[in-house]
């Protein structure tokens, strides 16, 4: 992860949503923490008593915003490809909040409850006993994101193929399941297995790699392209950005360099160009879309949007020609090249 923010201005790695990816990262070392704790794998003294403390808000907290983040991210993508709408606003807030007040007043809750009915330290084996209740509502709440999760995987596998991620959704759904089946089995089955020495450690491990393996499989590729085949890698990708018509889509709507991503994604014109009157703009801007139509009369059949920039993109029969003042190619376009 440090490696990943040291490149984050590398396009492909910021593609991929850096910032609720490390949100993911450190809920899953939480989720790991709380794993320890509650499967009584450190010895329960002092701090480590504190039962409703570890249980609550470390270990279910942290499990609950390492899905939520996930459910955020296939949301984004769901709204901007399939919805054709822009994820800005309104639209980014509410899930956001909505799911902080979600899980607040869940564990807020939960806080506020006798805890006998939550969870209780029995001084006698040194270790935090959970009420079944409390088991079960925490299991069930648990399934919510993940099956929104699986949902959203399912409609986004058809997206254009410079964002899809079909085979890395599939493999991370098989992985969230996995944690969601056996720790529903495991709790419904022996709700004793605290008492047990194999269920505990597997608990814990099964829960520990598959957290980290989503997170490799959401940043693993681009960060290994980038430390053997940086530039290689990057012409690469934007070249598949133009043959899949992104840049021409979104070229009104996006600047490389922007504070963000998906929230400059305006999905309202992913179906049809945006259309622009030159003559409205300043003087300036006219002179360079006039010099610029007449350098490249050759292979450039219609401007698209007219720019305050040196450089000015165009919309060609079989990609988006990219054109500067002096004619040249612009190697470095504006396109969605990160997301948040």
């Amino acid at each position: 992860m440090c490696y990943v923010w040291y490149n984050h201005d590398y396009q492909p790695i910021r593609a991929k949503t850096v910032k609720l990816c490390t949100i993911m990262y450190v809920a899953g070392l939480m989720w790991m923490v709380g794993d320890f704790q509650m499967n009584g794998l450190v010895e329960l003294t002092g701090a480590w008593k504190s039962c409703r403390v570890w249980v609550v808000w470390v270990r279910i907290l942290s499990s609950y915003i390492y899905s939520g983040m996930l459910m955020i991210r296939f949301y984004a993508l769901e709204r901007i490809f399939n919805q054709s709408k822009p994820y800005k606003g309104r639209a980014m807030y509410i899930p956001a909040i909505c799911l902080v007040v979600v899980l607040l007043a869940y564990c807020l809750s939960c806080q506020f409850v006798e805890g006998k009915y939550i969870t209780e330290y029995f001084d006698y084996a040194q270790i935090c006993v959970v009420d079944d209740r409390f088991r079960y509502a925490s299991i069930g709440l648990m399934w919510v994101p993940w099956t929104v999760v699986l949902v959203l995987a399912a409609r986004l596998r058809n997206i254009q193929s410079t964002f899809n991620e079909r085979y890395e959704s599939l493999v991370i759904c098989i992985l969230a399941y996995t944690i969601l089946i056996k720790t529903t089995v495991i709790h419904a089955t022996h709700p004793f297995y605290i008492f047990e020495k194999s269920y505990r450690q597997s608990e814990t491990l099964i829960d520990a790699v598959c957290s980290c393996m989503i997170i490799l499989l959401m940043l693993g590729y681009p960060t290994y392209q980038c430390m053997f085949r940086r530039d290689e890698y990057e012409k690469e990708w934007v070249q598949k950005l133009r043959k899949d018509g992104v840049v021409k889509k979104y070229s009104g709507n996006l600047q490389v360099g922007s504070a963000s991503g998906y929230s400059q994604m305006d999905g309202s014109t992913f179906n049809s160009p945006p259309k622009t009157n030159y003559f409205e703009k300043d003087p300036i801007d006219t002179i360079h879309m006039s010099l610029n139509t007449h350098m490249s009369a050759n292979f450039i059949t219609q401007p698209t949007v007219a720019h305050r920039r040196p450089a000015v993109e165009f919309s060609a029969l079989h990609m988006n020609s990219v054109v500067s003042l002096d004619g040249s190619a612009d190697t470095n376009p504006a396109y969605p090249w990160h997301i948040i």
